[in-house]
């Protein structure tokens, strides 16, 4: 990597162990080694050697390695780069906090100040915006170090476009016409100041722009931990019956929760309270008022939008 002081400012680092894959290996070769990531990329030292990665040359991570490759170790993240022309994957593992950082940091400098295409609004409650235009932009990733105020800014002349991860309730890929060719884009479905809005973005980043609010939904418990297809969710899961979903499809769509009971035949106040004490138990809708006067969390939405999709 180059000699640039800023580029060499230290981000973090981690001590740990890292593996060269080898698919011939008979069984994985885990090495002591210290990580160390700056603004140009990463460091590896192990032993007498010392590697580093550029930025640049990183292609993807958080890619899956099969289980027989790691041996017994369960936490650990991927980098693939560049060298050469030629393509290699290393594994590296550690104390979990400090892999989660590394990752966190990594996506951070893959993503900051990136160049993008964006369309927003394409959807506002649902509804496409005809007059929405696809406009260029900088994508801006602004957290804290705790990371409670994670949001994705992207700046574009007609004005920025916030997009906080905690009011998302739904990524997903999709093939768009752009110009008469098919893309592949993300649509990004979030809440904000009390509507909901559906933002389209194009770049080459986008899948790390993906990987990185997944990561962030799994962490609030919006999605599980394995998500399936390009579509992340999760299922309507264990526990939810046909009148539990009914009931979160009236509230996503309007409906008053001191309203429901009269929405929902057969069923009384109380009925549909105990339901609504079950639905606050797993998450999907919070408190408003103590007369269980409740809206759906960012994870209600999230299992009424794969309802609709399914």
């Amino acid at each position: 990597m180059g000699n640039n002081a800023g580029q060499e400012k230290v981000v973090t680092w981690l001590d740990g162990k890292i593996l060269f894959m080898d698919i011939y290996a008979k069984q994985p070769n885990w090495v002591q080694c210290r990580i160390v990531l700056t603004y140009g990329g990463i460091w590896l030292m192990y032993g007498t050697e010392k590697k580093g990665i550029p930025l640049t040359a990183i292609s993807s991570f958080g890619r899956e390695i099969p289980k027989k490759q790691l041996g017994n170790v369960l936490d650990y993240v991927s980098v693939t780069y560049i060298s050469e022309g030629k393509e290699t994957t290393v594994a590296v593992t550690g104390i979990s906090s400090q892999l989660k950082k590394l990752k966190k940091y990594l996506m951070f400098l893959k993503l900051h100040q990136k160049p993008v295409y964006i369309l927003h609004p394409a959807k506002i409650g649902g509804v496409i915006q005809d007059s929405a235009q696809w406009e260029q932009g900088i994508l801006n990733v602004s957290w804290t170090p705790g990371g409670t105020a994670d949001k994705l800014v992207i700046q574009r002349r007609s004005g920025n476009v916030n997009i906080p991860l905690s009011n998302i309730e739904l990524v997903q890929t999709e093939n768009q016409k752009i110009g008469g060719k098919p893309q592949n884009i993300i649509n990004i479905k979030y809440s904000y100041e009390n509507n909901t809005y559906n933002t389209f973005v194009l770049a080459e980043i986008q899948n790390l722009l993906v990987e990185y609010i997944n990561d962030h939904l799994q962490e609030q418990g919006v999605i599980s931990r394995h998500v399936s297809g390009t579509t992340s969710g999760s299922s309507t899961g264990a526990g939810l019956d046909e009148t539990d979903e009914e009931i979160l499809v009236a509230i996503y769509s309007g409906i008053s929760s001191l309203e429901v009971p009269s929405f929902m035949e057969g069923m009384d106040v109380d009925q549909v309270e105990s339901i609504y004490d079950k639905l606050i138990s797993y998450g999907l809708v919070e408190l408003v008022r103590l007369r269980k006067d409740v809206q759906l969390t960012p994870k209600g939405r999230n299992i009424v939008n794969k309802k609709m999709q399914a």
